[in-house]
């Protein structure tokens, strides 16, 4: 990276991704604009205007299967020049002209589609402003008058060319049946080189040996390069060549008129054909981005003013050219205020640097409307200036060490960072004494978090790790590392920070044993206890973020037989009603045809005993169709009633539970007795606490549990209050992470009221994350209003810092 600190192209490997899109542009103006975004100049402005191209993009991508659209502008390139020529009064060549007529053609596909069959509503308005800049059809029919299919002037562009064209012809078959005559005299008598006739500078002539020269009367237009053969224009055939030649000036002449005619006629349409080429363009390029983000399984972005980001199992896009889509690591991001610092820490080579630089992609993508590798909704903050320093800084040529490098551009960047800028760090508090180090880190990242800019660091520093432990600014997280395999997996575990591990990374990677050895004899007890705590912060976050990930799993399969049991049940009622349907026809078109029947012979009934006879038969077929129909449907009916029956979802089966019923509650190692029950929603009563849980919260209690509450076997619909005994103590622990704000806040409740209840002494451990804080804030404002409350604080350095609240009660 050079000596700034703004973006370059090597930074964050931009220019990569834009090289990957250039190949998807259709255009030569198309691909313009692509390589353009190479500077933050072209991008987006403001967040509207990001989200206008992110919108464009979304548009494009359902517009990419209308080949009518794309299949024109293949290999078109720029017709910027003929077009400045056009303007400036110059006459178009053919093959200039075969240009203008290609994004003409194109320009007309684009026109002729059926804006109703299009749901965007901006490349609708793209297409009403194409339409109101040019109407292409009569240009066109111009140039098709006049130009064959391969972009040559037509022999019929006019009655004279066609003519003259003639004329040159019938010149040309008399000029080569008198050739034939004079090579066959010339060849017989020794005088030519070959048996053949050439053409020099538009005449026809013989090669005749340079000593035979003098046998043959004629003009001299040439001789080859070994001075052996001199062309001759016979003088029997000079008239001949002459006229042709006169052809040939009033061909050219005609030819000429003809493109000065349409070059004028074209002349006004030339800002219009501009005007419109940009439009063409610039979706041509919406289309690229389009193209390349399904290449990377990329969705649209949602660009926010605020300090949010919400990343959905997403990665870094240029992943998917160096391994296998089934390779790439996938990780959630999710953080906003009041953090303004996320700290990556963790093994080396763990892919701290490469998440780095996918969030600075992503902050890039978000204003130059490409999709971005995840889920849909994804949401990332609109960033006026990134700064990045990332690599070695240091500078032969600037004279420039590494640790001087970076300090030039931590200057650069206190002079130049705004409220909506990123910085992304790689190694901070590198090359340089790491106590000093440290603390000059510390103090840069609070000056530029004071200045309201978004700080995302990579870190080994054990001080600087430690920070987030009483900063709610800063939040930890780690890459996580697989046990088994001793290698990292490349998965990010927020608010926990990781371990370095670089003694196992160097065993990984061929360290041989004594080395290492020694090296682990040089560790102090401090830094084990440190990575001792660390290991079990790490191992915490593992298990939660297994859990979490076999939760998306579960609920992913659920989606999936939901989705999978609406289609069949859906195509079964639709197979259904077709069968009864048809069947009903079958039998309304028999009746039809009898009661035709019976009309005809009504009407040619002669008397009134023939009419009533034959009203009373119709009657007849009316009923008989009215039996046969009430049949059908009472043979479907069971079919019909099962069908529609397995159309409705099942209620889970598993629990029951009655009103009255003693119940233990598992997480809070109590029983309670239950209130109400409400499908799957359990309200039940705790000691002094009332509050509603699922059935999968609840265990059917035994007898001896039962009888030792001073209940009886409930009786159905039966409802009592039982005063319960002083229940077991539980864990010492409960964590929150994870849970809603509301369901954490009852569960928190109702876990205090048992704590304090059962006699604990000592302190309890409440977790709560750090996160967006919410839950960290109601977790005290509840600790407030409690009155056996004695007192609270965060967990510090042992105990999980600002993401845990120890609690300690009032004796009972």
């Amino acid at each position: 990276m050079n000596a700034s600190p703004s973006l370059s192209g090597a930074a964050l490997d931009w220019e990569k991704l834009l090289e990957y899109a250039s190949e998807e542009a259709r255009t030569e103006p198309g691909l313009e604009r692509i390589e353009a975004l190479f500077e933050p100049e072209n991008w987006a402005a403001s967040p509207a205007a990001a989200q206008l191209l992110q919108a464009e993009t979304q548009e494009a991508i359902g517009l990419l299967e209308r080949e009518h659209l794309w299949g024109p502008l293949l290999d078109l390139a720029s017709p910027a020049e003929h077009l400045e020529a056009l303007a400036k009064g110059s006459v178009l060549a053919p093959a200039q002209l075969a240009h203008l007529r290609r994004w003409l053609f194109a320009i007309d596909a684009w026109l002729s589609t059926d804006r109703e069959t299009i749901s965007g509503e901006l490349f609708r308005k793209a297409l009403s402003a194409l339409g109101f800049l040019i109407d292409p059809r009569e240009p066109l029919k111009t140039l098709d008058r006049i130009l064959t299919s391969d972009g040559e002037l037509s022999e019929n562009a006019s009655p004279k060319l066609a003519q003259i064209h003639q004329e040159i012809r019938e010149l040309k078959r008399q000029i080569t049946t008198q050739m034939e005559r004079i090579v066959q005299k010339y060849s017989q008598a020794g005088a030519l080189q070959d048996a053949i006739s050439d053409v020099h500078d538009g005449r026809y002539v013989i090669p005749v040996k340079m000593n035979e020269q003098s046998e043959v009367e004629g003009i001299i237009f040439g001789t080859s390069s070994t001075r052996q053969t001199v062309f001759i224009e016979p003088s029997e055939i000079s008239p001949l060549n002459n006229r042709l030649r006169t052809k040939q000036n009033e061909l050219a002449q005609e030819s000429w008129e003809i493109l000065d005619r349409v070059s004028r006629t074209l002349r006004p349409y030339s800002d219009r054909i501009e005007g419109a080429v940009e439009i063409v363009a610039q979706w041509d390029a919406t289309a690229a981005k389009a193209r390349l983000g399904l290449v990377y399984e990329g969705k649209t972005l949602l660009v926010g003013e605020g300090a949010q980001f919400v990343l959905r199992r997403s990665a870094n896009p240029l992943l998917w050219w160096a391994m296998p889509a089934d390779r790439i690591a996938r990780n959630d991001l999710d953080w906003g205020e009041p953090v303004r610092t996320l700290l990556l820490t963790g093994p080396n080579t763990g892919g701290k640097t490469v998440l780095l630089k996918t969030l600075g992609l992503a902050g890039i993508c978000a204003r130059t409307g490409f999709p971005f590798p995840g889920e849909e909704g994804q949401l990332v903050p609109f960033f006026d200036e990134f700064f990045v320093d990332v690599g070695d800084s240091q500078s032969i040529e600037n004279h420039l060490s590494s640790f001087s490098g970076h300090i030039a551009r931590f200057k650069q960047i206190l002079d130049r960072v705004t409220s909506q800028s990123l910085v992304l760090l790689d190694e901070l508090n590198s090359a340089t004494d790491p106590t000093e180090g440290a603390a000059l880190g510390r103090a840069f990242l609070e000056t530029v978090m004071a200045r309201g800019a978004m700080i995302v660091g990579t870190t080994h520093d054990p001080q600087l790790k430690a920070l987030a432990l009483n900063d709610d600014r800063i939040l930890n997280a780690s890459m996580a590392f697989d046990e088994k395999s001793k290698a990292p997996s490349f998965t990010l575990l927020f608010g926990v920070p990781g371990r370095s591990r670089a003694l196992e990374t160097a065993e990984r990677l061929g360290m041989p044993k004594d080395v290492l050895d020694l090296a682990r004899s040089y560790l102090t007890s401090e830094h084990n206890k440190f990575e001792n705590m660390l290991a079990r912060l790490e191992r915490d976050a593992n298990e939660l973020e297994g859990a979490r990930r076999e939760a998306n799993r579960l609920r992913d399969e659920a989606e999936r037989l939901k989705r999978e049991w609406t289609e069949r049940t859906e195509r079964n009622v639709s197979d259904l009603l077709e069968r009864t349907r048809g069947k009903l026809r079958h039998i309304l078109d028999a009746a039809q045809d009898e009661v035709r029947a019976k009309v005809r012979k009504l009407e040619e009934a002669r008397s009134r005993k023939d009419i009533d006879s034959t009203r009373g038969t119709l009657n007849d077929a009316f009923s008989e169709a009215a039996d046969r129909i009430e049949s059908a449907l009472r043979e479907e009916a069971p079919d019909i009633a099962a069908t529609l029956a397995a159309a409705k979802p099942e209620r889970a089966t598993g629990k029951e539970f009655l009103a009255g019923e003693t119940v233990r509650v598992p997480k809070f190692k109590n029983l309670a007795q239950v209130l109400e029950v409400a499908g799957s929603k359990v309200k039940i009563q705790m000691g002094a606490l009332q509050m509603t849980v699922t059935v999968d919260d609840l265990e059917k209690a035994n007898e001896a549990e039962t009888k030792a509450a001073g209940a009886k076997a409930p009786k159905p619909g039966a409802k009592r209050t039982t005063l319960l005994d002083r229940p077991d103590a539980p864990d010492e622990r409960i964590d929150l992470r994870g849970k809603r704000f509301d369901e954490a806040m009852s569960e928190l409740e109702a876990y205090l009221d048992v704590a304090y209840r059962s006699g604990a002494r000592g302190m309890v451990t409440i977790v709560h994350g750090v996160g967006t804080g919410a839950i960290r804030d109601g977790t005290r404002a509840l600790l407030k209003r409690l009155p056996y409350i004695k007192d609270y604080r965060d967990g510090g350095a042992g105990g999980g810092g600002a993401g845990a609240t120890l609690v300690e009660f009032e004796e009972s």
